[in-house]
This record gives C-alpha cells, structure tokens and sequence, in this order.
C-alpha cells in the first residue's frame, strides 16, 4: 500500500493537505459579497442541481477507503450537512469486500425514524446504483413510486444491516439478569448495577469474577471482521451499554472500518469526546481523561494545565470537522428575548406567574439541582388547580397532580366551584363553567379553563407562547409555519398544549381535511376566527383552519418512534411549498422524538418550552427547523434573507433567578468549554487545511473582529460577545500543524496558498479515488446534453474545463472525461443491464450516449442506433407528465429573468403555435380494444421540412392495458415514432407483407387493388398507412377481427372518428341520443355499395332518423354531422 502519514505523526495535515486526492477538494477562499446579486448567484450555485457529493463529503470518502491504511473517523458535520451520505459513500467503496468475505456494513441507529431516514438517504445519495431511472419516480402515482422504492431499498439491503443500538447490545453482550427492583428514586451514588430511573431500582446478578450475568445469546455477534460499521448519532452511545458493546467489537474484529456520526459529540459535558476519539484510537494508546480535564463532572469542570495540547496532539487524524450553518444557505437564526442579569449569552422569553402558579411552583422548586429537575419543570409549565383535604384549592404539577385532579373530576361541579370562587372571584362567565374542565380520551385535562384568558393562571408559558403564534398572520408578524418543542409530553407538556390550542381555535392536521369548523376556528393566514370571517362576508373556500401536527412517539418521555404516516405528512404536507403560509398545517408540536432525523422546511419560528440543561441538546432541536438550503423556496423580493425566530420560554421571578434561568445559567458554563474543545477539534481535523473556508467566512470575522469571550465582566461592561458559532472566540483561526502554517499559511489573507502543481503529491492518487471527479464530470456531460443532442470531444472539454474552479481546472485530467464518456457509452447487454448514468435530453427523454467518428450523440432507450440525426432534434412527443424544461433549469441553476425579448417571442408563440388533434378525447374508446401486431396513429403534422402533408403517419407496437398510462424505459411511447424515419426497409417490407394477407382475409386479392409503390420508406409507410386504414374500417364483431389497426383523433378532417364503420354507427346513435337526451326512432340498413380506392362493393350503412320536435330542434348540428333531410327522415350515409 502506498504512503499515508500515521496520526503521529507531526506533520499530519501538511501531508494530507498536499495529497491529490484531498488537494483538489479544497473550498477556496471567497471575498465578503457586497451585492444582493453576488449573493443570490452564490446561494443558488450551493442549493440547486442534482445531488453530488460535496468537498466535505469527498474528503472522508477518500480518507476512508480501500486504498489508505486508517481505519476509522468521527465525522463531525453539522445538522442538515449530508453526514450520512458522507457514511454511504465511504461504505459503498467496501462492497466488493463485504461480498467477499460473506459480512455485510452494519449501521447502528438510535430507533426507526433514523432507520427509516437512513433507508431512503441510501437511495438518495446512490444515484441510479439501486434505483433506476429516478428522474421519472414523479410521473409515477404514489403506490407505483413506492413499490419503486421498496424494490430500491430491498436491492440496498443485500448489502447493508441496519441495527438498532439496542439490538446490537443485546446481540454483542446479551441483556443483565435482573435480580430484585426496588421502589425509589436511583442517585448519582448508585453504581452501574442500579438501572438509573424514576421510580424504581433494579438490582443485576453478578458472577463470582464481578461481571454481570447475562441471558444467553442464540444470534450473538462476536465480531464484525472485514466489514465497516456506521453508528449514526453516536453521541448516544457514549458513557452506557451500548457503548460497552461498541468497545466489545472493535476489540474483537479484523480490518474493521469504523465512521462515527454527530454533529454534538460532547452530548452534555466536554469529556464525553473523550469516549468518541476512543472508539476510533488504537486499543493501547487511549486518550486519558485526567490529563486533559479536572475531577469534577459538571458545569465546573476545566481544562488541566496542559489538557489541551494533549488533546490536540491525541485527536489529530481521527476527525473530519464541518461547521454547517454556512451564512446564505442556512436561514438567520433569529434569538428572542432578553439576557437575563447572571447569563451570559442566552436570550430567553420571560414569563411572570400569576399567584397561583407562583405558588405551586415555588413549592416545587424547593429541593433543585443540575440535573434536569422534572417537579419544578413540569410546574413551570403548568399548574393544575386541585381541591386540598380541607376542600380548598391548591397548584399540582407532574403525573401525580393530573391523576389527582382526574379523579376529583368525579365531582367537577364542586371543583369548578372553587375554582371560580377562590381563583377567580366569581368571575367565571356563565357560558363557561359547564365545561370549564373536563378529562380527555388520553388522561389529560380540556375545557375552556385553557382559554387564553384563563390560562395564563396555570400556565404563564402556554399563554405567551400562544399569543406569539397567533401573530403569525397577514398584518400582523407575517404568515409562516413554527415547530413548538417540549421535553414533557403528558403531565404539563405538549399533549396539554396540544389541547390548549384547540380550545383557542386551532384544530389537529387531519388528512382527509373533513375539519369540524366552528365559530372560533382561527384562519391560518388572516388570523380571523370562522365567526369574523363570514361577518365580513369573504369567500368562505378562502378559510383555511389553523391546524397541528403532534408527533411525542409515545405518551410519556420514553417514546421513541414517529409514526411512519406521521413521517410522511411532514414531508409531503408540512414541507410542501403550497405550505409557506401555514394553510396546510401551521404547528409541529414535538418531543424529544424530534431530537433527530427529523427536517422540518421553510421554517418561521422555533419555540422551546421548557429548558434542557445541555445547550447542544437544544441546538440540535432548532437544527430541525434551521437546515442547508430548507428555506430556498421562501426567498424572494420582499425575502431574500429568511430568518428564524427562536423563542426560549423560562418563568421570572421579581427578584432573582427562576430555576428554569439557573438551569441556562449551568448550561452556558458547560457549553463554553464545549466549544473550547470544539475549537480544538476544528484546528485539528484532517480536513482542516482543506475546509478552511467552508468554517469561517470574510463576514462573520469581518463583524466579530475584537469580539470578547463570555464572561460576567464583558456583558455587564456591553462588550462586543464572541458568538457561539466562533466557539465564543475570534471567527478567524488555522490549523495546528505549525509546519503548515509556516510553508503555506498567509496571515494577510488568511487562507493557505495554491500548492504549485509540481509539488502536489500524486504517489497515492488512483482510479477509485478520482471517482468522484468522473462523477462530477459525468454530471456536467448529463447537464450539457440537457441543450444540444451532440457534442464534438474538444466542444465537451472546453465547456467542462470553464466550469471548473481555477484550482480545479488546473489540475482537471483528460482521463477524467475520457471515463466518464466510456462509462457513458454501453456496449454490451451487461453494460446496459447494470447502466447507472441515465442522459435526459430536453424531452426529458431518458438515453445513453453512442459516438460516431468525433461526434458523442445522444441515443434514447427506445429508438434505433441509426435513427437520422434530424429527428432526434425535432422530437414530437406526449405531453402528459413530462416535465418542462423551464421547471429543470430553474431546479438546477435557479429562477430564469425573463427578458423583453423572451416576452416577444411568447406573444409570436400564442400567435403561430398549431393545436394539436384531440387523442385524449378518443382514449377511453382505444383502451377498451385490443390492437393489431402493428397499431397507425394519424398525427399532425407540425414541421412541413418532413412532408408537405398536414398529416404525418407513425405506428408503434400493441400496448399491454397496464402500459396506456406509464412511462419509462422499454414502455413506448402511446402516440409511436414516425414510421419513414424511425424503422428500416427489411421492417417495413415484412409488415406489409403480413398486412396483405389480412385484407386478403376480408376481400380476396383485395390488397393487390390498393395503389401502393414501394420504393422508398416514405411510400412504404404510405402503402402501411392504406392498409391498416382498410383493416379499421372493415373489421366487425362478426368476423372476430374488430380490434385497433389505426387510431385516428375524434377532431381529424378527413378520417371520421371512430373509423370502423360498425362503431361508427353505434357511436352516432349515442352522440344523438345524449344531444336529445332521450330516446328516438330510427332505422339502421346495411348495404354494400362502399368503396375503397378500386375496392367495389364494400359494406356501409344507412341510418334513417324519424323528424320530430326534439331533432328538428338540433336540425343544424344533425346537418354538420353529415344528415340530410329527406322528406320526414334525417339520412347518413357511413361509409
């Protein structure tokens, strides 16, 4: 294996920075844009086209591949980066090798929705290796889609094995056997033998040795050699089991490649990277905690005095790091609210309490520490109002309160009495007391005692929060969309929310949208309740009721899993565009079930109840809302810099901090020596040099420069507060390695120098690991075949070469294109059968491309090699479910001016742009019948370069029923190709041939009687055309041989629709009998004066309709369909 340098060694990313494979990945520096237009182009060039891999994700492909030495890495991306197309495409490399060795690539997940969400990222980021043709899944319905996609995944999973870390631990280590529970709450001072939980201990069995018994494993998992392992979130499984059986495996397994993936690898406490960088070092080299941090496991821990250049030294060659929250791509994040005297930089929404909430809560808080103290959490959300053993009334919170409350419900009257009387003053209006309080389905409290004007007693928090919501309207804060976030789900959290809203005129997301409307059901755009609504008596198809979506995974904290229904409401009804405004659903409500894998897009506003005592927890919930490139669609005019408000809500108190305050306060001390660590990690990446300036940006250094850290002393003296995104330091920085630093680094610009091209290291660079690079190349040929059908080699270098980056194109390689063509180009019929690069051209046709001496051509699946030239370029087609050109490029390369020009030349379309004849109206009559071995179709002609006909003649093969409404390769196309172009001589000869002998059938010798020459392809289709004519006309239900030769549209000139006389007659009766609309006499005579170019004798029909006042009424329309009036009779002719 070639030279790659060891983590040790000093010069680690100096060696990395000059490789080729990494080298060319490099972001380049870019100047701080002034204009909007700089802006808008460098947005749109980040979020439109297709899906490639971006520079963060090559570097780790290559980094970790069959072709180096390192073993594993901790991609360290922010939310809604790629991270785990990042995984997949350094897991897709080992697939020959799994195959090999009979193992599969394991991925571990948090639970289904990041198993689901990994299953459709696997079709995602494979192109066309698993799913084919995916630019036509959106002509397909919903369940053909689907299967399309289940065929996708199942191919996929032949591959990989997706585990929950339950699964896994149960399956490495086995589950401990329990020995005795014992009622009460578990402390920081119980050891691991205690399960750690409210309400109950559970005591393990332990051997002889100290280790823990263990039930017995029938399908274990003793090691995972020759494989690749992904543990997506892997923050989840540090300090617990499922780390102990992570350790397990890695120590147990060969040639085990491991990708760890979070975005917050220090989930609570700074020392949680230590276990990460553990998994990934060698077995006798670990990181040791007590040199790098002091004792103490909490908001008090530091830094040892040397800790962080141990640090550095420990973790270089184990981390890819990419910050995220690029500024333009990602929305602004908005914080609300104000510091609070004694928090350094954590905005928040203070909430005074009422009394009574006051009260309660202040009983609640009596017993508070750093841990995430449930009792005066729940209480600072809501209250309950309950009856006390001397009848009077008393604040409850949590699930012991709401129980009590649920049972004093048996006598409500009595409740609501109090309530009225001693926390209102009698004040309680009338129509409200009957249903001031109620119990709900689920166990949980409803009524109008959560309308807004007596909620806020209970829940200070819910009633602002509220407030805040309803002013996401027209003339108000603007319309939008908002994700609301609770910790609790049943006692004082979202379900009680959930129920607070429909008391306040908001109803829950149902899908058949049958809503029960009443008078103060709010608009999701106006804000107005239905009752004004019809007041100002506006059009009531206009009201659009304020809805939710509740996703908590369960009834209580420990839920798990959205449901999969849920999954797809938001992605296909929350995300939807036609959703901007909240007219669709206007609320997500979540729990901690939407800590991850969940996107939430075109988000307005975050709103987080109540506090988490990690700050990274909490950015990972408006990460859901906060996403790359997920608020494109709202951009324009009046928007062009999406913001998100974010809203942290905490109960104030007059004098000092609330707990909900000191719980902030804890978690900013943490947080700061987050990012202290994180800015060590960031210096010390492998990718470092490489990503510089896709981490920090001319903008944000430029308005932090002399920025201060956060401390007590620079906020109370007003100092300018380094941000959190900065790791609360100066925005500008480098790497670690000093050698770098001094050969490349430019302290003017900021930025590491161009390597001259001699000096780039090309000893490892290969085939696999420039695939990238031939992908990106294949992606620009598939781009430029969008516009033009063929392409000279020289022509395809140069508009490839220009679209490259100056560093890029200095070192783009004529192989790479030369593969990209070949790969481009299949031969044989196993390269069309495993063909992954499908070519649209502007038809939306889907294709391959073929080369005829210097020329590269575009060739579709379902036309012959040798098809001219011409009509590839002038393609007639179906319109139904295509997909417009205009819709592509402004996908792929954003929104297209128009310009005075192109508005003169729409206005000359209107005016020469021919219709084309009417099929659809004809369909329903074809698809009944079943067709001949070839079937005509009569089109119009619109390019009179091919005929001066109006006509143009093309014929296809029979459809099967199912393929009417399809499309896709192998299924042709309903309206055929044109015959004089599209087949050669030999096929046409063979298909006049067989022809002839079915006229013969029906008239003997009659075909020899049609004009007919056969010299050129033209008159050969002319003759097929004639005889396929006869065959329509003449076949009858009789002779078993009435089935579609031609198809004609209902609208044509010349041939009458239907053309088979038999039906003809029945479809003039009906058209009469529906014009009239009742019956009416007539008479039908068959007859056999017809003729057919020199053919005598043929059959027609004579329909005879008797006059009354009903026809005569319609004598004008019986006269244009051909009836003349003689005597008493109206009289057809069909022939």
């Amino acid at each position: 294996m070639s030279y790659y340098p060891d983590p040790n060694d000093e010069d680690f990313q100096m060696k990395i920075f000059k490789k080729r494979e990494f080298y060319y990945h490099t972001i380049p520096q870019r100047d701080k844009m002034k204009s909007y237009e700089e802006i808008d182009k460098y947005r749109t060039d980040v979020c439109k086209g297709d899906f490639a891999l971006r520079e963060q994700q090559v570097i780790p492909t290559n980094f970790l591949s069959p072709d180096t030495n390192y073993k594993g890495l901790l991609i360290m991306h922010g939310t809604g980066t790629g991270k785990t197309c990042t995984a997949i495409s350094i897991a897709e490399q080992f697939k020959e090798q799994v195959v090999k060795y009979n193992t599969k690539i394991f991925v571990l997940t948090s639970g289904p929705n990041i198993r689901e969400n990994f299953k459709s990222q696997l079709l995602f980021c494979t192109g066309e290796t698993y799913l084919k043709n995916k630019h036509l899944l959106e002509q397909l319905n919903d369940v053909e889609a689907d299967r399309e996609n289940k065929i996708g995944i199942y191919n996929a999973l032949q591959y990989y094995k997706i585990l929950s870390y339950k699964t896994f631990y149960k399956r490495v280590l086995g589950e401990k056997i329990a020995e005795k529970k014992i009622v009460g709450e578990t402390t920081e001072n119980d050891t691991d033998e205690v399960t750690k939980g409210p309400g109950l201990k559970k005591i393990y069995k332990k051997t002889e040795e100290g280790d823990f018994e263990r039930e017995i494993v029938v399908d274990k998992i003793t090691n995972m050699d020759n494989s690749v392992l992904i543990v997506d979130e892997a923050h989840n499984v540090t300090g617990n089991e499922y780390g102990e059986a992570l350790k397990r495996i890695i120590k147990n397994s060969k040639n085990l490649r491991l990708v760890l993936l979070s975005a917050t690898p220090m989930k609570n406490l700074a020392d949680d990277v230590i276990d990460m960088l553990n998994f990934l070092r060698p077995l006798n080299d670990p990181i040791k905690r007590e040199l790098v941090f002091t004792g103490e496991k909490n908001y008090l821990m530091a830094f040892r005095e040397g800790g962080e250049e141990y640090l550095k030294n420990k973790s270089t060659g184990y981390i890819s790091f990419f910050r995220g929250n690029i500024p333009y791509t990602f929305a602004d994040r908005v914080d609300k609210g104000e510091i609070p005297d004694g928090l350094l930089f954590t905005p928040v929404v203070k909430c005074s309490m009422e009394d009574f909430q006051l009260q309660c809560y202040t009983d609640a808080t009596k017993s508070f520490d750093d841990k995430l103290d449930r009792a005066s959490s729940a209480a600072a959300n809501f209250v309950y109002p309950s009856l006390d053993t001397n009848g009077h009334l008393k604040g409850v919170h949590s699930t012991d309160g709401l129980n009590r409350v649920l049972a004093q419900l048996k006598n409500k009257e009595q409740l609501i009495k109090v309530i009225n009387k001693e926390l209102f003053g009698g004040q309680i209006k009338k129509e409200d007391l009957g249903n001031f309080i109620n119990e709900t389905e689920n166990k949980n409290i409803t009524g109008n005692i959560l309308k807004l004007e007596y909620l806020k007693y209970f829940s200070s928090k819910f009633y602002k929060c509220i407030k805040k919501l309803n002013r996401m309207v027209e003339g108000d804060k603007g319309t939008g969309t908002a994700f609301v976030y609770s910790n609790l789900v049943k006692a004082g959290g979202m379900e009680l929310f959930a129920e607070s809203l429909k008391i306040n005129g908001y109803l829950e997301y149902l899908e058949d949208n049958n809503y029960n409307i009443v008078d103060n059901t709010r608009d999701a755009v106006t804000g107005l309740s239905f009752e004004e609504f019809k007041k100002k008596k506006m059009n009531l198809s206009n009201f659009h009721p304020s809805t939710f979506i509740i996703i908590t995974g369960g009834t209580d904290e420990s839920g798990e899993d959205i449901p999969e229904i849920k999954q797809k409401i938001i992605r296909n009804v929350f995300n939807n565009i036609e959703n901007v405004n909240g007219k669709l659903i206007k609320l997500v409500l979540g729990s901690k079930v939407m800590n991850e894998g969940i996107t939430l897009e075109n988000t307005r506003s975050v709103h987080i109840l109540d506090v988490h005592y990690n700050l990274g927890k909490v950015d990972q919930v408006i990460g859901r809302a906060i996403r790359m490139c997920k608020h494109i669609n709202v951009i324009n005019e009046k928007n062009k810099f999406p913001q998100v408000g974010v809203y942290r809500y905490v109960v104030a108190l007059k004098e000092g901090l609330s707990t909900d305050e000191v719980l902030y306060q804890k978690a900013e001390l943490k947080f700061i020596l987050v990012k202290r660590v994180e800015r060590i990690l960031k210096e010390s990446a492998i990718d470092c040099p490489l990503l510089l300036h896709g981490n920090k940006f001319p903008e944000e250094i430029e308005r932090y420069q002399g920025c201060y850290p956060p401390t007590l002393e620079n906020v109370k003296k007003g100092r300018k507060i380094c941000p959190a995104f900065c790791d609360f330091m100066e925005c500008d920085f480098k790497c670690n390695n000093k050698k770098l630093n001094d050969t490349y680094y430019d302290e003017k610009k900021g930025s590491y120098k161009a390597i001259d091209k001699k000096d780039i290291d090309q000893e490892t660079f290969n085939e696999s690991l420039a695939k990238s690079e031939i992908n990106i190349v294949k992606q620009k040929i598939k781009d430029l075949f969008r516009y033009k059908h063929v392409y000279l080699y020289k022509e395809l270098e140069e508009l490839i070469r220009v679209s490259y980056k100056t560093r890029q194109e200095e070192l783009f390689d004529n192989y790479f294109l030369d593969k990209a063509l070949e790969d481009m180009m299949p031969k044989s019929e196993n390269d069309f059968n495993n063909y992954k690069d499908t070519i649209y051209d502007k038809y939306n046709r889907p294709g391959y491309l073929i080369q005829r001496s210097k020329y590269y051509i575009f060739q579709p699946f379902d036309d012959n090699e040798d098809t001219p030239m011409y009509y590839r370029v002038n393609y007639e087609f179906d319109a139904e479910n295509m997909t417009p050109v205009k819709n592509y490029v402004e996908t792929k390369f954003g929104k297209v001016k128009e310009t005075e020009e192109d508005k003169m030349d729409k206005e000359e379309s209107k005016k020469t742009t021919k219709k084309e004849y009417d099929f659809e109206t004809a369909m329903s009559y074809y698809e009944k019948r079943d067709e001949n071995f070839i079937v005509g179709i009569v089109s119009m002609n619109n390019n009179k370069l091919i005929s001066e006909s109006s006509d143009i003649f093309k014929i296809r093969p029979p459809l099967k029923k199912s393929d009417s409404k399809k499309r896709g390769t192998g299924i042709y196309s309903l309206t055929g190709a044109v015959c004089a172009t599209s087949k050669d001589k030999d096929f046409l000869l063979k298909t006049i041939k067989k022809l002839k002998g079915m006229v013969n059938e029906i008239v003997s010798n009659g075909s020899d009687k049609i004009e007919s020459a056969l010299n050129t392809r033209e008159n050969m289709c002319l003759y097929i055309m004639k005889l396929s004519l006869f065959l329509e006309k003449y076949g009858t239900t009789k002779d078993d041989n009435k089935i579609t030769y031609v198809m004609v549209p209902v609208d044509h000139k010349i041939y009458q629709f239907p053309y088979n006389l038999e039906d003809r007659v029945k479809y003039t009766i009906k058209f009469i009998t529906d014009m009239i609309n009742r019956e009416f006499d007539y008479v039908v005579k068959k007859e056999k004066n017809g003729n057919y170019d020199d053919i005598n004798n043929m059959i027609n029909y004579i329909i005879e309709v008797k006059s009354n006042k009903y026809i005569d009424a319609h004598k004008t329309d019986m006269e244009n369909m051909g009836f003349k009036l003689v005597k008493s009779n109206y009289v057809l002719n069909v022939e």
